[in-house]
């Protein structure tokens, strides 16, 4: 199973994404913020990133952005989770795919496929 960060800044969704990926038996850290989640990304090194978009301190673009910059993490999937479609949530300087992006209320089987899909 993967290391898995959470990073959301919502407590009750962090603890339902932490919670389901547990259950799936992957090892779970969890950040509030994008400032958070970069230290434990540095210091965990984790095999997948689940981020929200708005977060306080660092969001979910900023991260995105500074991890491109990081040639140990630029290849680690990453998946946005936002509230927003994909097309409204996409800005410039963001170049994902669907499959990276998922829409809140998140459909934690369609997650842990995706997970699963970079881990095989």
């Amino acid at each position: 199973m993967a290391k898995v960060i959470v990073i959301e800044d919502e407590p009750v969704l962090r603890a339902l994404l932490v919670e389901e990926l547990e259950d799936a038996g992957h090892h779970v850290i969890e950040a509030c913020d994008g400032a958070e989640g970069l230290h434990s990304i540095k210091s965990e090194h984790p095999d997948v990133i689940v981020s929200d978009i708005g977060m306080p301190r660092m969001d979910g673009y900023q991260l995105w952005k500074r991890l491109q910059g990081c040639p140990r993490f630029r290849e680690t999937p990453f998946f946005f989770v936002s509230a927003y479609p994909f097309e409204q949530a996409m800005h410039a300087g963001v170049t994902i795919n669907t499959n990276a992006y998922l829409t809140k209320p998140v459909e934690f089987d369609v997650l842990l496929e995706r997970i699963g899909a970079c881990n095989a």
